[in-house]
């Protein structure tokens, strides 16, 4: 499902009152899960505002040029070009959407530029294909697209790393058996509706269908979540699996390497005896139970790799995403609260000033009755 996302003209305030209002959000969450998204979201085209997103004055050039050819020759591009190259040409600050938008569109149409009216002296120059090519800022403008895809891509990677969390699970069911030569390793990487340790103000449980869509990400099978991968997804020597316990992983190693041969012996004598894995959550939800905070995992976005683990990853720094997540739960339920206050004293007020009207009404009749007799 697309989370709305912020447009260059929209104050903080008014892309969270939008996101918040959106149909397909309100359906899809409760409220307080809206303003999590929301204000991820936020946080993350915060992230990309860094970005220098405006027009080059070469780009504005081609542009300009472009729209000249359409107007003198009534051929080439579409209403969509025509608007792109006016805030090309007007050097407009341009969205991520439209930027990505056009790599998508150069990155398309680059094989029709050799023998298409491209170039002076081509036949039919310049040719349709030519005019919408300066439409969208011609071969600067691609060069300048793709500087920026590169860009965003190492920005987005940050944000996603900034909300990757990490959690351990004892388990002592480790098996190690033989595929032919190869040895693999199989356990659980997250366990369902099992109760976690203290993250530092809360505790967890993932919930069944968590992973749905996520057993064909390309995820890696490590050590400490760090290093070269020992297995993967891609290759077929990490299987992922869920079942009614939880995500089940079989990771087949390569005996010539020998971390793997490491980590084997490591597993035999149980000095390692934990899987963890590393994610993203898209959903989750939260409750207070005798005072303690429960937070559920419900859905994960991203699911990175899975790892046998010598330390359990419970401190601060595994758990900020989630407890960024509980101080926005925790800020709508006490703005609930306080609704629901002020809502019970306006009842409360409303009661009282129609007992003082009702005790007037009385001392009136009383006062009728005492001078009619």
């Amino acid at each position: 499902m697309p989370i709305p996302t912020k447009n260059i003209d929209e104050t903080n305030e008014e892309f969270i009152e939008r996101c918040m209002a959106d149909d397909t959000m309100v359906e899809e969450y409760e409220d307080d899960q809206r303003l999590a998204i929301c204000s991820l979201q936020l946080e993350e085209d915060r992230a990309l505002d860094d970005i220098n997103t405006k027009p080059t004055q070469e780009m504005a050039d081609e542009a300009a040029q472009g729209l000249e050819w359409r107007e003198e020759f009534g051929r080439g591009g579409t209403e969509v070009g025509v608007a792109k190259a006016r805030d090309i040409k007007n050097r407009v600050n341009l969205s991520i959407k439209s930027i990505k938008r056009m790599y998508s569109y150069f990155s398309r149409h680059e094989v029709d530029k050799e023998g298409q009216g491209f170039y002076s002296g081509d036949e039919g120059y310049p040719s349709a294909g030519r005019i919408a090519w300066a439409l969208w800022g011609g071969d600067v403008g691609f060069a300048w697209t793709k500087r920026k895809i590169e860009e965003i891509g190492k920005e987005e990677k940050f944000i996603n790393m900034k909300n990757k969390e990490i959690r351990t699970f004892n388990v002592q069911d480790l098996e190690l058996r033989m595929d032919g030569e190869n040895p693999v390793v199989v356990g659980y990487g997250a366990v369902f509706n099992s109760e976690s340790n203290d993250l530092g103000g809360f505790r967890e449980f993932i919930a069944p269908g968590a992973f749905e869509g996520r057993l064909e990400d390309d995820v890696r099978f490590l050590i400490n979540h760090d290093g070269l991968p020992l297995a993967r997804t891609t290759n077929g020597t990490l299987r992922l699996s869920v079942d009614e316990r939880g995500l089940k992983y079989e990771a087949k190693l390569n005996p010539n390497v020998s971390t793997s041969r490491d980590l084997i012996e490591l597993l035999k004598d149980g000095t390692i005896n934990q899987s963890s894995f590393a994610f993203i959550v898209e959903d989750d939800s939260w409750e207070m139970r005798d005072g303690t905070n429960y937070r559920t995992i419900n859905k994960v976005s991203r699911l990175y790799d899975v790892s046998s683990v010598t330390y359990p990853a419970y401190d601060a720094a595994s758990s900020s995403v989630a407890l960024r997540s509980m101080e926005q739960w925790q800020e709508k339920e006490e703005a609930k609260k306080l609704e629901e206050s002020l809502e019970a004293e306006k009842l409360e007020g409303i009661k009282e000033e129609e007992d003082l009207k009702q005790r007037s009404l009385n001392e009136m009749r009383l006062k009728i009755l005492k001078n009619k007799y």
